[in-house]
Parts: C-alpha cells; structure tokens; sequence
C-alpha cells in the first residue's frame, strides 16, 4: 500500500484555541504536519527497502478454461463412416430414408466356395458397382476342416485365389475394402470358432493369412472381429489376439441383447462389462482394448433385437457414442453398419414400414 499524498490527507485537524483564529487550523502547524508527513513517508520507504519489504498488488487470476464437449444430440456428427447392410444399401433406399448418404456396406462370403466367388461383388450384382467402402466378412474354412491344418498351409491357395478375386473386383472402387477374416472366431456357431487348444495354430494360421493379404491385396485392410460376447471357447480371445502389426482394425459385432438394454442407465452399466471368460463384453471394454493395441475399433454389424424389445435408448446411446469417439486413430470408432438383414422374423431391421422397432427406427432416423 502506497504512503497517501497530500490531497488524500485526513481533512480533520486540531483547530488552535489561542484566541483570534479559533476554529480554523493554525498555519504553522499545518506547515509542520505536511513536514512530518513527509519525513514520515520517507522513513516507512527506506524501511521497507533496507528489509527487502516488497509490497505487490496480487494480479487477478486468469480466466478458467472451460471445455466445451458438444452435444451428441445436435451436433454434425464426428469423423466415421456409417453404413448399412441388407436392404436399401446399395440403391441408396436407406440412405434417403435416414437423411445421410450411405458411407460404407457389408456383405458375406462364409464358406469355401463363396469367398472364392465373391457372387454379390460380380459386375450387375449388388455390390458389382459399389463405389464407397466395403466391409466383406471372409469365412476361414468349412466344416470338416481346422485351424492346425490352416497353420500348415493347407487353404493357402484358396485364400489366394479369393485375395486376387476380391483384389480385381475392388482395386478400381475409390472406397476401401475391408476383410474381415474369421468374423466372430469367439462364438460356437462358426466351423472356425478358436478353442483353448488351437490358440497356437489360430495365430499362425492369422499371420498366414496377413501376408498373403498384405502381398495380394495391400490397399484392403485386414479386420479382426469378435463377438460382443465369448460362447463355448473357455478362453479370453485376447490370448489368441495375433498381434497388432497383424492386424488394421479391431472390430465387435453387437447387438442388444445379453443383457438388453432398455434406458439409459441400462446402456451406462453395459459399457464396462467382461464376459464370462473375462474377455471385453461392453462396448467401452473393446474399446479401450483397440486403444492399448493402438488400433482403431469397427463395428461391422449392431442393431436393436426385436425380440428383446424395441429401445430407442439403445440407438440413442450408440450414437452419443460414436459422436464422442468418432475418428480413425487409436481407440476410436472408425466405421459402424447398421444390420439391416432380414434375419429370425425381421429381427433386427430398422428400415422398413413393418419395422418390429418402430420407436427404434424413429430414433435412428432422426439421430443419422
């Protein structure tokens, strides 16, 4: 605090009480009181420097940033292409519907003879004339056939042929082509689901597959996709995880069920769920596992389950979801397609005037 100055000086002063002049200060005394001020000031100034007294006005503080995460429900969508399978994909029915051009497909080709095939990629079939991305999940093998024999080369040939196949059907399609070998590697139902003892020969038989891919058809990317949930293989898939210079994309297919959601809590809890295995089960779990692994996440098929229910929760966490991580790096959402197949009774279908989830396919359609 600075000495004050003369004009801030204190206005009541003792008046003399020597005769004449009564009631008005006396002029020596003032001229003695501005003396004394002075030497006053003077004093508390080099006292204050002979201690190292330094007196500062505290600056005020800056100003706190506040960050500003947008709201999922009305902003433009984050970077990730989102697209459709079954109806209304490749004639730009769906797209239409929904408001929001269709950025990328998916088709199958499941068994030994369609992946060399590739029927719905020949010029005139759906997707012959399919310019944007493509996702086509690759069966391993049939029925009757292995991983251990895979390992040892065994369906080498045939994997070339299907890589050159799908290589002269899509090199001259702007839109990247991404495979997606062995889809769902951790669930019973596939001939070439992994068990405990075939961690071994599965990886093998991967990296196999990867170098034939990366030699054959290097522009595609190589998906590797599980399940949401682990069935029937007593293992955590992450133990048979190839690695990831093996692999371009992490994916999950997921769906509304086990356990459905149907509010928005419901979506919350499911986010940090492992399966019975301990294998990542909730939609933030393979997340974070795409992140330590450096790899992007898919997700190659999700819808609603009709026969669950019809939740718009579900769809309207899925999307507050991809806006917040929406992105083509590490641990972000790179491409989502919606399963539109007619599958067990219109199960799953969202576009279509007999939709089973109409609330679901509302929300859908307002969100896209």
């Amino acid at each position: 605090m600075r000495p004050a100055t003369e004009e801030e000086a204190p206005r009541s002063v003792p008046t003399s009480t020597l005769g004449e002049g009564a009631g008005r200060p006396a002029a020596g005394w003032l001229r003695r009181r501005r003396r004394w001020l002075l030497v006053l000031a003077a004093a508390i100034v080099a006292g204050a420097v002979a201690v190292g007294v330094v007196v500062a006005v505290r600056p005020s503080p800056p100003p706190q940033l506040v960050v500003q995460h947008p709201d999922p429900t009305t902003s433009p969508p984050a970077a990730w292409l989102s697209g459709v399978s079954g109806d209304g994909a490749a004639d730009g029915a769906f797209g239409k519907w929904r408001g929001r051009p269709v950025d990328i497909a998916a088709t199958w080709v499941d068994n030994d003879e369609a992946m060399v095939d590739l029927e719905f990629l020949q010029p005139g079939d759906e997707y012959g004339n399919w310019p944007q991305a493509l996702d086509i999940a690759v069966g391993a093998f049939d029925d009757g056939e292995s991983w251990a024999d895979a390992a040892d080369g065994d369906y080498d040939r045939r994997w070339a042929e299907s890589l050159t196949n799908l290589r002269e059907l899509r090199a001259d399609k702007p839109g990247t082509t991404y495979i997606r070998f062995a889809h769902e590697m951790n669930g019973n139902w596939y001939p070439w689901h992994v068990t405990a003892d075939e961690v071994a020969d599965f990886v093998t038989a991967w990296r196999r597959y990867r170098a034939l891919q990366r030699k054959i058809f290097p522009e595609s990317r190589l998906v590797f996709c599980v399940s949401r949930e682990s069935v029937g293989t007593g293992i955590d898939w992450r133990e048979f995880f190839p690695g990831a210079r093996y692999v371009d994309v992490m994916a999950v297919d997921y769906y509304n069920q086990s356990p459905y959601v149907e509010s928005t809590e419901d979506w919350t809890d499911s986010l940090g769920e492992l399966d019975t295995e301990g294998s990542p089960k909730g939609l933030q779990q393979h997340l974070d596992f795409a992140r330590s692994v450096g790899l992007p996440l898919a997700l190659p098929e999700w819808s609603g389950s009709a026969r669950e229910g019809d939740s718009p929760a579900f769809i309207k966490g899925m999307y507050e979801f991809l806006q917040r991580h929406g992105g083509d790096g590490p641990g972000q959402v790179l491409y989502e397609i919606q399963f539109n197949v007619d599958r067990d009774e219109g199960n799953f279908v969202l576009f279509d005037p007999h939709t089973r989830m109409p609330k679901s396919a509302e929300t859908y359609q307002r969100l896209w």
